[in-house]
């Protein structure tokens, strides 16, 4: 089967397929070194065998085709991406126990805020630190202001991508898999009850940021509301983690127990601060 591409349209189809095999070829050869090199030597023949099959397609005008290994690339890329991600995170899981991240901080000071701020940014989507972990290491490093600045603003962008990841990619695949009806009784519930339940999952540390962010992006939560209770609760626990050592000091706690008795507190007011208002709104219905 053959297809009319425009030069353009050719151009960049052609460019695609050379920048995802290149891409996927620096990472397997030169930012994967403990890798196999079986497996190196597998990904150079995959990589080999894409461009040739894209110049066969291309010198018979089978340009249809070229969508197949438009997708082989895609899928060989995404693979490739994946083994990164598994890992650069567990490398930096294992630096992290055995120095500590203050002193993961400290030994790569020149670049240390950049450090922090990409783990924040990473922390909602894929990278399972504790805040309380990152943000205390950071204060003693740093002092608290910038462990609040920077890591506020990480972790917020960080919420805000994964939101939009769950918001535009995630509602595709769920609805394939759970009845549109029972889809939209549940994010009829989370919309009745977003601020108070948006408000304790990101305060009180029972469910990790990234299925937070999953479930008001599935949910239907609008984008406004989600960046404002986000973002009030992040400054919030960023702060409380900042300041959680002289707290501590302060009222003869440990920093464990800090972090469970603010929690519950936050939990509590925003509890209270909700049902005086749904009371407020039932009288005046009434």
């Amino acid at each position: 089967m053959t297809d009319t591409f425009t030069r353009k349209q050719l151009t960049l189809e052609l460019l695609l397929h050379i920048t995802l095999t290149s891409l996927t070829l620096v990472t397997l050869i030169m930012l994967l070194p403990t890798i196999q090199p079986i497996f190196k030597l597998i990904g150079i023949g995959l990589a080999i065998g894409i461009v040739t099959f894209d110049l066969l397609f291309l010198c018979k005008r089978n340009l249809q085709s070229l969508k197949i290994t438009r997708l082989i690339a895609l899928y060989f890329f995404a693979v490739s991406m994946f083994v990164f991600a598994i890992f650069y995170v567990t490398k930096l899981l294992v630096l992290t126990d055995m120095y500590g991240f203050e002193n993961l901080l400290k030994l790569h000071e020149s670049a240390a805020k950049f450090i922090y701020l990409a783990i924040c940014f990473a922390q909602p989507i894929i990278l399972p630190l504790p805040e309380v972990v990152t943000v205390a290491a950071a204060s003693a490093v740093f002092g608290p202001f910038t462990a609040i600045s920077v890591g506020f603003l990480g972790t917020l962008t960080g919420i805000i991508v994964m939101y939009f990841i769950a918001r535009f990619g995630g509602q595709r695949i769920v609805s394939r898999f759970v009845k549109e009806e029972h889809l939209t009784k549940y994010q009829t519930y989370v919309q009745r009850n977003e601020l108070l339940f948006l408000a304790i999952m990101f305060i009180i540390p029972i469910l990790p940021d990234e299925i937070i962010c999953i479930g008001a992006g599935l949910g239907g939560v609008t984008f406004r509301r989600f960046f404002i209770i986000a973002a009030l609760s992040k400054l919030f626990t960023s702060t409380i983690f900042a300041y959680s050592v002289e707290l501590a000091k302060i009222f003869s706690l440990t920093t464990t127990e800090l972090m469970v008795y603010a929690s519950i507190i936050a939990g509590v007011a925003f509890i209270v601060t909700t049902l005086i208002k749904k009371n407020l709104r039932q009288k005046e219905k009434a």
